[in-house]
């Protein structure tokens, strides 16, 4: 412990009207910062004020500088673009709500004090009955549409079915008549012996015309013989002739006569048989009815082969009444279905306003209200870290902005080196590794793009070479409004200080004193 080294610095400077002491303490494994306020001790180390690293960008030794370059945590990321003061906001209001929280619930957990209200149970309770009624009517008014899609659908071949039952209907008239035709065909049959065939009617008809004109002839023909009959016998008889003449009395004469009374005799007997042999109107009518009887199993044999064919034709069987009742008993079914809807509706309406009046009864429960603060430190803390990334943005672009153009004015390189990555404390785009000044240089850019009040540097020049050197002495003032520089060579800086202080180190006493 005795070889252990160890220095500690003090600076006083006065800011906003508040006088400040900050002392730095460094030994061979630590490093500390202490702050005093108006001449108040504290024991607080400022580390629990700005993040170690960070309060080194405001009070550090150039040996140490390039220590920001590289890596960095994103706590000290938040420090270096300057919002860590609203993630201080941030954790302040998470802190309170859990006060509230702890408040809310007797110092036990947020989701106890919720078991123990009934009236949230009840809600939930509710909540749960309206979602599942949600669901039933959901799948009920679902189920509707597939019905009414099935009905649509069984219309269309309610249609077809019709057309089938009509073509059913013509088969049974057509089966109807066949059997009448079968009737009538076997009736045929039975009459065949008595039937004649259509030529024998046309020559029968044929035959009995010639037979009339015969018997027209025969009459004529036998009114002659008749009245020639009678001459002759009166002749015979009286002895004279019709004109008075007397008839000769002979053999010969009385013989002449008798032979064509025997000639006349004759022709009348011919006449007779012509006479037999016609049979009268009333076979030609039998015969017509003969004919009607042969030509009606033709006509019978015709329509039974037109309706066979029909008949043969394949035709299914009708089922117009199964498809009528599916569309009745589905409009019932989609019927009971509208019906529990609307009874569904009805009581998730109810429920809905049951849920109300719970939360009506919830919010003027006294713990409501912190409840309600609960809810709007939530929301408070949503804002907040919406601002951050927002801010952190904006103030990243605009470190970036200032830092490339410090880097420009005092690097050798400009051309190369035209911007800083503040997200990596890195120059953009660099290929190769910088060295110790090119780190220094870069550090001083990115404390430059930091709005500061304030900025201490112990041996600011340390590894930079005279170019550097030169440019830094002309940048120096604008890295910050209030710039303390802690040098050993006091002729380079001052021509650009305001007041000088020299700090005289006293080995006995192990202490250094500002004079």
């Amino acid at each position: 412990m005795n070889n252990e080294r160890r220095c500690r610095v003090n600076v006083d400077f006065e800011h906003n009207g508040d006088k400040y002491s900050v002392e730095r303490e460094l030994s061979d494994d630590n490093e500390k910062f202490y702050l005093k306020i108006n001449n108040n001790e504290s024991n607080i180390s400022i580390e629990n004020i700005i993040p170690e690293r960070i309060a080194s960008l405001s009070f550090f030794d150039g040996e140490r500088i390039s220590g920001i370059v590289g890596y960095m945590d994103d706590e000290s990321l938040d420090g270096l673009l300057g919002i860590a003061g609203l993630k201080n906001v941030k954790n302040d209001v998470e802190s309170l709500k859990e006060q509230f929280e702890l408040a809310l619930t007797g110092m036990e957990k947020i989701k106890n004090f919720f078991r123990k209200m009934g009236e949230m149970k009840d809600v939930k309770k509710l909540k749960e009955k309206e979602k599942k009624i949600k669901t039933k009517i959901g799948r009920e008014e679902k189920r509707i549409n597939e019905i009414n899609y099935e009905i649509s659908e069984t219309e269309k071949i309610l249609e077809k079915e019709k057309k089938i039952d009509e073509e059913t209907g013509e088969r049974k008239k057509l089966e109807k008549r066949y059997s009448s035709l079968v009737g009538e065909e076997e009736k045929f049959k039975e009459n065949l012996a008595c039937i004649i065939l259509k030529d024998d009617l046309k020559k029968a008809v044929e035959n009995i015309n010639k037979k009339k004109d015969e018997i027209i002839k025969a009459r004529i023909k036998q009114g002659r013989i008749n009245a020639q009959q009678e001459l002759l016998k009166s002749i015979l008889h009286s002895g004279r002739c019709i004109c008075g003449t007397p008839v000769s009395t002979s053999n010969y004469g009385k013989h002449e006569i008798s032979l064509l009374l025997e000639n006349l005799k004759d022709e009348e007997e011919k006449i007779g048989k012509i006479t037999d042999f016609y049979v009268g109107s009333d076979d030609l009518s039998s015969a017509l009815e003969k004919v009607k009887i042969n030509i009606s199993p033709l006509i019978i044999k015709d329509e039974k082969e037109k309706i066979e064919t029909i008949l043969n034709k394949e035709c299914p069987p009708s089922k117009i009444d199964v498809v009528l009742k599916n569309i009745n008993e589905k409009k019932i079914e989609g019927k009971v279905r509208e019906l529990r809807v609307e009874d569904l509706k009805s009581e998730l309406a109810d429920i809905k306003n049951m849920i109300e009046e719970k939360r009506e009864k919830i919010k003027t429960n006294k713990k409501w209200k912190m409840l309600k603060k609960i809810r709007n430190a939530e929301r408070l803390i949503s804002a907040l870290d919406e601002i951050i990334d927002e801010t952190k943005k904006l103030k990243k672009t605009e470190m970036e902005k200032k830092a490339s153009s410090t880097l420009r004015s005092v690097t050798n390189k400009p051309k190369e080196y035209r911007g800083v990555d503040v997200e990596n404390r890195n120059i953009k785009n660099v290929k190769t590794e910088l060295s110790d000044g090119e780190k220094h240089i870069l550090a001083l850019s990115l404390l430059g793009g930091i709005k500061k009040d304030m900025m201490i540097i112990d041996a600011p020049f340390t590894r930079l070479d005279p170019i550097h050197k030169r440019k830094l002495l002309k940048k120096i003032p604008s890295l910050a409004e209030q710039v303390i520089l802690m040098d050993t060579d006091v002729d380079e800086i001052k021509n650009l200080t305001k007041n000088v202080y020299h700090i005289r180190h006293d080995q006995e006493r192990r202490i250094s004193v500002i004079t």
